[in-house]
């Protein structure tokens, strides 16, 4: 097992002495642990299990315990999550593995497509049914839109709108159970985005009612996802130092098609109507080089990738809003 160097959340005692440059940092950073070529020999992300997310990153990197909950409250006994962050420097991948008790196992989920009047092959129903999350990723956490939709672009043609959509960020959704074998979808039209080598996933469910799900993908972000030209398409640069916007959403369903929500890390989401559709309600992440010492990410205005020319504008992303309350941690069945 690899040693974890910092516990998460990382405060903002890490990043204390970034430059004005910087404004996208947040009050708040999260950590994504380097995994190396040897380490995702290790990882399979279809074998319904987290023992190998923790023989190489060891302890989650979030709980159920750092989230939000717009609708309810953390009860352990109803619903707990545990979330493992990595990424990978030579594939340009992020990593993500969830783990969930559940009281009340619903999934119905069949792979069908939600109707929204676009062009996609990738918005799936999965949102609705226990197991899932969304996993939303701004790879150069430049801000700005990233959802757009007819009733959110005035004027604009559906091929407009194709797309523009998740080109500058993305949202990804995975889920651990499904019959169609599709357990990775996301909000755009890409089919090329969602298979080897820029994504996967996979999971399974132990038990019926209480049950344990496992849900693991990989993701490539991208700062320019051109949904129908791969080769045109930019993904972004991972490299350690570097700080990344995301953030986590999942749902427990406990009736028929929707009940609680948890997440997001931050408590913004709730002013935002609980819709994804700018890239300021991520929170930030920061991609820790395997081995290193975090401290020599306090001045995150030192770390460069070694083919940037510095000629990048810095981000203009909106001040914070404040609100919320996160939940009260409490006995966990894990």
């Amino acid at each position: 097992m690899r040693i974890r160097l910092i516990s998460p959340p990382i405060l903002t005692t890490l990043l204390g002495l970034a430059p004005a440059a910087h404004a996208h940092i947040g009050d708040q950073i999260y950590p994504f642990y380097e995994l190396l070529d040897e380490d995702l020999h290790r990882i399979d992300l279809t074998d319904a299990s987290v023992d190998d997310w923790l023989d190489v990153l060891g302890e989650p990197s979030l709980t159920a315990a750092d989230f939000y909950y717009p609708y309810s409250s953390y009860d352990p006994t109803n619903c707990d999550n545990r979330f493992w962050l990595g990424w990978h420097r030579r594939s340009g991948t992020l990593w993500v593995a969830m783990e969930r008790f559940d009281d009340i196992y619903h999934n119905n989920y069949a792979g069908e497509i939600l109707e929204s009047g676009l062009p996609t092959i990738s918005r799936p129903t999965m949102f609705r049914w226990d197991s899932y999350f969304s996993f939303m990723v701004d790879g150069d956490h430049s801000g700005g839109r990233y959802l757009f939709v007819a009733n959110n672009c005035e004027g604009c043609t559906v091929e407009e709108i194709t797309l523009l959509n998740n080109r500058q960020a993305q949202h990804w959704l995975a889920i651990a159970e499904t019959t169609d074998g599709q357990h990775l979808g996301y909000d755009g039209a890409s089919e090329w985005a969602v298979r080897e080598p820029y994504a996967a996933a996979g999971g399974g469910v132990l038990g019926a009612t209480p049950a344990t799900t496992v849900t693991e993908l990989k993701v490539t972000p991208f700062d320019d996802l051109i949904y129908d030209d791969e080769a045109a398409s930019a993904a972004s640069e991972l490299y350690p130092g570097k700080v990344i916007g995301f953030n986590l959403y999942t749902i427990d369903n406990d009736a028929t098609e929707f009940s609680d929500g948890m997440g997001p890390l931050d408590s913004q989401w709730l002013s935002d109507k609980c819709i994804p559709s700018a890239s300021p309600i991520v929170v930030d992440g920061l991609l820790v080089g395997a081995g290193e010492d975090p401290s020599r990410y306090d001045d995150v205005s030192s770390v460069e990738p070694s083919s940037w020319d510095g000629s990048r504008p810095p981000s203009s992303r909106p001040p914070r809003r404040k609100g919320g309350a996160p939940c009260v941690p409490a006995s966990s069945p894990f």
